[in-house]
């Protein structure tokens, strides 16, 4: 019968008791992320990577894919409608991002700074909106926009004025989705920048309110340096949803009237599914991808958050 091998005889490898316990911590973080890391590779990852080599190639699962290296990036450089749809993008969200963060921004300081009864109803009301599907929120707000039987021409025709046709007027589409868009997820915002509120201490108000500060003094020298974390936060994940906006698109204008609400969110999903141009659709979706991404960074520049995270 073979003798059983000694504690020294094991390789240490084998052997997690005798690591040192720097790499017992490791190697136990490690077996705990691992399943997550593996799904997370598998269903991030690779079709991510997969997408990026349909972008270099005049891809058809049909007939055959031929490689064509950055000859997509070329044509759609060359496409005007290309960037059109990009100058609509910019505009949209250079229209809604501020909006959302606005609204939701307001709607915290006010039931932050407002002591009022019912504080936790409005909060509900204004957060109610967020729990709904965007086809939900499609339909509705095309139906208060309608010319004819919509509430918002209703009353602005009550109030003297002649109001355009909203989602057909290639002048006011964009602001009409924007506000649409702004009235569904501004609530969720507000819940980010309540929990920040919650976090800076009282005292410091008190302190300025001392030093006979005025409100707009206090908001821009208290509230807002001290919110930047949540601005932060809230800025990137906003500017994400403004610049890959497309169910709203589709189902309130189908891009139109003409292509004047056409995002490049809704001129992928065209070049993948209407006319089987797949490696131009990938293309176009790396080219938001690096334009989200430089705009991000450029948010972490701006707000200034560096010193917050070292």
């Amino acid at each position: 019968m073979p003798e059983k091998p000694t504690h020294a005889e094991i390789p240490l490898w084998l052997s997690p008791g005798r690591w040192p316990a720097r790499y017992r911590d490791l190697a136990a973080g490690v077996l705990f992320v691992l399943p997550f890391a593996a799904l997370w590779f598998v269903f991030m990852i690779l079709p991510i990577l997969y997408g990026f080599w349909i972008s270099l190639h005049d891809w058809n699962p049909l007939v055959g894919s031929k490689f064509v290296g950055a000859g997509n990036y070329l044509k759609l450089f060359g496409t005007a409608r290309f960037w059109s749809d990009f100058k609509t993008t910019l505009v949209y969200s250079v229209l809604v991002i501020p909006m959302i963060l606005g609204f939701g921004l307001l709607f915290a300081v006010m039931l932050h700074r407002v002591r009022i009864r019912g504080r936790a109803l409005l909060e509900s009301v204004f957060f109610l909106p967020y729990l709904l599907n965007v086809s939900i929120i499609s339909i509705l707000w095309t139906f208060l926009f309608d010319p004819d039987v919509g509430i918002v021409n209703y009353y602005l025709r009550a109030l003297g004025f002649d109001p355009p046709a909203v989602l057909n007027d290639p002048f006011w589409v964009l602001p009409g989705i924007a506000l649409a868009t702004a009235w569904w997820l501004s609530g969720y915002r507000m819940v980010v920048f309540s929990a920040g509120l919650k976090a800076i201490p009282d005292t410091l108000y008190e302190a300025a309110a001392l030093d006979g500060a005025t409100p707009w003094q206090t908001f821009r020298s208290i509230t807002l340096p001290l919110l930047k974390p949540s601005l932060l936060f809230a800025a990137v994940i906003t500017l994400v949803g403004g610049m890959r906006t497309f169910g709203q698109v589709i189902l309130m204008t189908s891009g139109g009237p003409g292509t004047s609400s056409e995002v490049l969110a809704l001129y992928m999903y065209r070049l993948a599914f209407e006319f089987l141009r797949f490696g131009e659709a990938a293309a176009v979706g790396f080219i938001l991808f690096a334009v989200v991404f430089v705009v991000s960074l450029g948010l972490f520049r701006m707000v200034g958050l560096g010193s917050h995270l070292r």
